[in-house]
């Protein structure tokens, strides 16, 4: 899977996940009016009727660069909304972890005894010390390598030296704060980092991504998790969200799409939640039986499929 934001990592499933690629259509609108509703009024895009011949406008550049914005952003979206990371294949005996972050909030996905994947943001109770400096791994405690407190993979405290005799010290509530987790019909885990109990419902943004027609023709379960890939952008995340959205790049950046695939057919569908992206092979290319489906997840996520 590949991800990007600003500064985030990407990685990258056998079974092609992209976190980022789309079409021809106009998709300004549809950020324009997706990312102000969230800060909380309608854009004029969606107010005023506009004539035919109004050409279609972008996000303001500063939405782009801003550092206030993109603290707004952190707030209002990333730390609100449920994002797609990874794959359940990655987690395979009790005690194997993955570290992520998400626009600079660093957090912990796990598998326990029991087989619960949990996600716990990667701070320490005591001194907000990084639990876990490693991109992957497998361990039976998450410990800290400053005063050594230490969590079983259910994010509950297992030992915290010389804190026994400390009054009012109670050992039940410091556990490691915890990230909301919720595993798809396919496998997928997307994470909420709203600090409720009660985060949005994952099916008020995204019912139905998961049982999409066009995946009938994948058998996830036959899919083996292969390797990672990581690069670090100086860019805002929406700089990549358009450029996935678009297919205009397609035929000069993407020379071996072009040659595979019919562009003047390609389309997408746009939900509230993701996009699906549509397209189908050139004449010449239809006996070699090339199939691939790719998404786009708000915010930051998308997916091939091939």
């Amino acid at each position: 899977m590949h991800k990007k934001s600003r500064n985030l990592d990407e990685d990258t499933l056998l079974f092609g996940i992209s976190i980022w690629e789309i079409s021809g259509i106009p998709i300004f609108p549809i950020m324009t009016s997706t990312i102000s509703s969230l800060f909380g009024y309608t854009p004029n895009i969606l107010r005023t009727p506009k004539s035919p011949q109004t050409p279609p406008k972008a996000l303001p550049a500063s939405w782009y660069r801003s550092p206030e914005m993109y603290e707004l952003e952190r707030r209002a979206i990333f730390s609100k909304k449920w994002i797609l990371v990874t794959h359940k294949l990655r987690f395979e005996k009790p005690g194997d972890f993955c570290r992520f972050e998400e626009a600079g909030f660093s957090f912990v996905l796990c598998l326990d005894r029991e087989g619960n994947l949990n996600g716990f943001h990667n701070i320490c109770r005591h001194r907000a010390f990084p639990l876990i400096s490693q991109d992957e791994g497998n361990a039976k405690i998450l410990s800290c390598k400053y005063h050594g407190w230490s969590y079983g993979m259910n994010g509950k405290l297992a030992k915290a030296p010389r804190f026994d005799n400390v009054p009012g010290f109670k050992k039940e509530e410091q556990g490691l704060f915890p990230v909301h987790v919720h595993v798809d019909n396919l496998g997928f885990i997307w994470i909420n980092l709203d600090s409720s109990k009660a985060p949005i419902p994952w099916q008020e943004d995204f019912k139905g991504v998961d049982t999409q027609e066009r995946f009938q023709n994948f058998d996830f379960s036959q899919y083996k998790f292969d390797h990672t890939w990581h690069m670090n952008g100086n860019y805002n995340w929406k700089t990549l969200a358009d450029n996935y959205n678009e297919c205009y790049h397609c035929t000069v950046a993407h020379p071996d799409v072009a040659n595979l695939a019919d562009l003047s057919y390609y389309y997408t569908v746009s939900t509230p939640g993701h996009i699906q992206h549509f397209s189908r092979p050139k004449e010449d290319k239809v006996d070699e039986d090339i199939q691939n489906a790719s998404t786009y997840y708000f915010p930051n996520a998308c997916m091939t499929v091939s």
